[in-house]
């Protein structure tokens, strides 16, 4: 029985998935509901390439560090088959573990760009239909109450500069525009004296 085989593509990355259809759940011919091979691709770096559980180890992982950077927060994520973090350099640092004993973990190292695209890859397989993989025990869970933490330091250094110019900027204002009447008013006055004057002059 011949495999399906698709693709998806993004810059750097390449994603391709292997398998068969279930037709005991009724699959088209097209379909992939048994994965039996994946690999990613990576320019200027090894293949990636494992089991249905490595797969799903490795979208997992990139998922939450996604969701993570999108809450300003950084936290390494470990697992039995894949570690993942962001190292100060701003690299994405990876250690892809094997099931077997004889086989040593492979390290990666990946810039933002690459990252980018192998979720960009990623989104392409969980919107195409032709494969059914549950994305629902992938997509993270993470505390949403985080998204409106508060962070004392950050507002401070975000925050409070903006609100000092615009009190600045609205006393110089004010100032202005008290001076501008008080000027106004006074050359009103000096006007109506003179103009009695002049009046007083010729009579």
């Amino acid at each position: 029985m011949l495999q399906n085989k698709y693709s998806f593509n993004q810059s750097s990355t390449e994603l391709v998935i292997s398998g068969l259809p279930d037709y005991s759940n009724n699959d088209n011919k097209d379909n992939i509901s048994i994965i039996s091979s994946w690999k990613l691709s990576i320019i200027n770096q090894p293949e990636i390439e494992g089991n249905i559980d490595h797969l799903k180890s490795v979208i997992k992982a990139f998922y939450k560090v996604a969701a993570l950077s999108l809450l300003d927060r950084e936290e390494k994520i470990e697992s039995e088959l894949i570690d993942l973090n962001l190292d100060d350099s701003g690299s994405y640092r990876i250690t892809l573990k094997s099931t077997k004993p004889d086989v040593e973990p492979l390290n990666l190292k990946i810039g933002y760009a690459e990252f980018s695209d192998i979720i960009n890859c990623f989104d392409q397989l969980k919107n195409f239909n032709k494969i059914n993989i549950d994305f629902n025990e992938l997509l993270p869970n993470i505390n949403k109450k985080r998204i409106f933490s508060f962070n004392k330091n950050k507002f401070t250094y975000t925050i409070i500069p903006p609100l000092i110019a615009f009190f600045t900027i609205s006393i110089f204002a004010f100032i202005s525009i008290y001076f501008f009447e008080n000027n106004d008013s006074r050359n009103k006055n000096i006007s109506i004296i003179s103009n009695k004057l002049n009046i007083v002059i010729k009579i």
